[in-house]
């Protein structure tokens, strides 16, 4: 018998949970106990889930984390930030979008990307899943520079490099965690520093 449709999305809606109660869960897990120190199966105990489950869906451990790179994306807004870029001409108002993008993806998801930093360090398959992660965020960079440059406004060549150094996690560590700087702070400086940085 052919699966009616009615069936089939509920069959991935269900699905869809599943994997997102699994990603929560390691989410957890990993930020208490650390990458290292947190096996299959207690994360199939927390999620509620049978370890071949995870296996299944995710191949290893080492593949739940790179599932946390995806969840990074949507907890963090990417898909509403580059929609709204792509109806933005306004140059301060795109370098504005790459700054909110940095404070929400430190914001909301920095746990997950301190995991990826510690995983990288023990894991050869977690140091690619880091540098894919820093692949999309320079090509999202890149993306909205090159709005700014085709709405007429000229930028400085090496613009692309220069926003993803001043967005990077080490700068945004040493004001919001070192010096005490709410994110409202970060977010305005990093605003006037990428327009007045990037644009002739």
């Amino acid at each position: 018998m052919t699966d009616l449709p009615g069936i089939v999305r509920l069959r991935d809606r269900r699905e869809a949970l599943t994997l997102h109660t699994i990603l929560s869960a390691a989410r957890r897990l990993f930020a208490a106990n650390g990458y290292a120190r947190t096996p299959i199966r207690t994360i199939a105990k927390e999620a509620g889930v049978s370890p071949q489950t995870i296996y299944a869906h995710f191949g290893s451990k080492a593949g739940v984390l790179a599932g946390l790179v995806d969840l990074m994306d949507e907890e963090a807004g990417f898909p509403d930030l580059m929609a709204e870029a792509a109806e933005l001409t306004d140059p301060v108002e795109l370098l504005g979008l790459l700054a909110r993008a940095s404070r929400q993806v430190r914001e909301r998801c920095g746990d997950i990307v301190a995991m990826l930093a510690s995983g990288a360090a023990v894991d050869p398959q977690i140091a690619a899943t880091q540098a894919e992660g820093a692949r999309r965020n320079r090509l999202g960079v890149q993306m909205v520079i090159d709005r700014v440059h085709r709405a007429g406004h000229p930028v400085d060549p090496r613009a692309t490099d220069i926003a993803v150094a001043l967005m990077s996690a080490g700068v945004h560590d040493s004001l919001v965690t070192d010096s005490g700087w709410s994110y409202d702070d970060y977010q305005a400086w990093l605003t006037r520093t990428l327009v007045a940085t990037l644009l002739r």
